[in-house]
């Protein structure tokens, strides 16, 4: 009897070792829903990849799983030991991820940092940058980016109307109805004022956060004032701008309430639903500011170019891995983040590259399809936009989207019950606005 126990308890042992020694090694992977199938696709090219290349295989399974990309850091950070060990997320999410011991690891592979910094422009690795514990380390690698564009319905607008709101409200007049909406009233999807640059210095006085400091904000110069005073006329004009009502932007533009909406990529399919064949993609427009907007060093006749927030999305990793599992999913992520991958990511998902030579580069660019359009005209964009400046710490992103300033700058646009009649009261609301940015607060 003795001897059967011990045989079967031997047996058992077995069981468990073989089992043990079978485990499956895993590297999870989230990316955006629209990505999950190509992703896949490539997890499976780069076991291939990899043994051609260390003669052996990976020895890890690869499991992609979809995850929206706004939730994915708050998803993480929920519990960070059993989130992905590489996930995308939005750059200004980096500020809370690296916050306290930090739930990220920064990059170590040196040539991953090299394929970073050769491949991305400025913006996009100052993004993907941070200071920790008194040392700067890259922490992101990024692989997708966006901006603001105009859905515009181009049987209306002529490609000279569409290049200027002037424009854009001129043809507007002729149907008898708005030249634009938005699709938001947060300081994201409305940000196309705030960010405007001059025409031909492309100069700003506005700082959110600069060098990552919130003290040093500042949203109250004269040019500012000048365009927000222009806004304010623009959406107060029959044939201006439309603000957001309970129909929406889509209904807007397919029963002709609006003319155009300011969008990005996310929202390329509402617009072709809405317009069909009618639709144009354009630059965001420059407009001029009149006499009746002229401020202190900015003289009638100055031409702003609307500005957008021009972003990247990025991969991060779990902190905390073992030395030989985070360099294999440096390899990985280098191979996922590769200008070759990148291109193929945008034929079968329609995902921006972060290349900096994409335009130039790839072949996918160049063609005659709305796709490609969307494409050239979001990195065009990228000259008068700025990466969101909220990554450095994690309380930069709610001073900026959620203490109120998005508001005040809506309520100046639609001079909310006569409080912002003049420029004065438009300088007194903006300093508001700047206050909230440096201090969360607007007392």
């Amino acid at each position: 009897m003795r001897k059967t126990i011990v045989l079967m308890a031997l047996a058992v042992l077995g069981t468990f070792l073989l089992a043990s020694c079978g485990k499956t090694k895993k590297i999870e992977v989230w990316v955006g829903t629209e990505s999950e199938a190509f992703y896949r696709e490539k997890a499976e090219d780069f076991k291939a990849v990899y043994k051609e290349k260390h003669g052996k295989a990976l020895g890890y399974e690869i499991n992609i799983i979809a995850m929206d990309t706004g939730a994915a850091a708050t998803t993480f950070m929920d519990d960070p030991s059993v989130g992905a060990d590489l996930f995308t997320v939005a750059h200004d999410n980096l500020g809370k991820l690296i916050s306290g011991s930090s739930a990220i690891a920064p990059v170590q592979s040196e040539a991953l940092l090299s394929q970073i910094r050769n491949d991305n422009p400025e913006a996009f690795i100052d993004a993907a940058t941070a200071t920790h514990s008194g040392q700067t380390y890259v922490f992101g690698i990024p692989y997708v980016s966006q901006s603001l564009v105009l859905y515009y319905d181009k049987e209306a607008i002529s490609e000279e109307q569409v290049k200027t709101w002037e424009g854009m409200m001129e043809a507007a007049q002729t149907k008898n109805t708005k030249a634009m909406t938005i699709t938001g009233e947060d300081g994201f999807n409305n940000s196309f004022l705030l960010l405007a640059r001059n025409a031909e210095t492309n100069k700003t006085t506005l700082k959110l956060f600069p060098n990552g400091v919130a003290e040093d904000s500042f949203g109250s110069g004269d040019d500012t004032v000048a365009i927000m005073s222009w806004g304010q006329w623009f959406f107060n004009h029959p044939n201006g701008g439309k603000l957001v009502d309970s129909d929406g932007w889509e209904v807007a533009l397919k029963n002709g309430a609006a003319l155009s909406v300011i969008s990005g990529a996310w929202h390329y399919n509402g617009a072709k639903s809405a317009l069909g064949n009618k639709l144009g993609i354009a630059l965001l427009p420059k407009f001029t500011i009149r006499a009746e907007d002229a401020f202190g060093t900015v003289p009638a006749g100055t031409v702003f170019q609307s500005g957008t927030f021009a972003d990247t999305k990025m991969f991060v990793m779990k902190k905390g891995m073992s030395t030989d599992k985070q360099a294999m999913v440096e390899e990985l992520a280098m191979y996922f983040s590769s200008k070759e991958v990148q291109e193929e990511s945008f034929v079968a998902a329609n995902n921006l590259p972060a290349y900096k030579n994409a335009a130039e580069e790839f072949e996918a660019m160049q063609g005659d399809s709305e796709e490609a359009l969307l494409a050239r005209i979001q990195i065009g964009m990228f000259e008068n936009g700025i990466s969101q400046p909220f990554g450095k710490d994690p309380k930069f992103n709610p001073y900026y989207y959620s203490k109120g300033g998005p508001a005040i700058i809506v309520d100046i646009l639609k001079n909310a019950e006569g409080k912002y009649a003049t420029k004065e009261q438009i300088k007194q609301g903006l300093q508001v606005v700047e206050r909230i940015w440096q201090t969360g607060e607007q007392e």
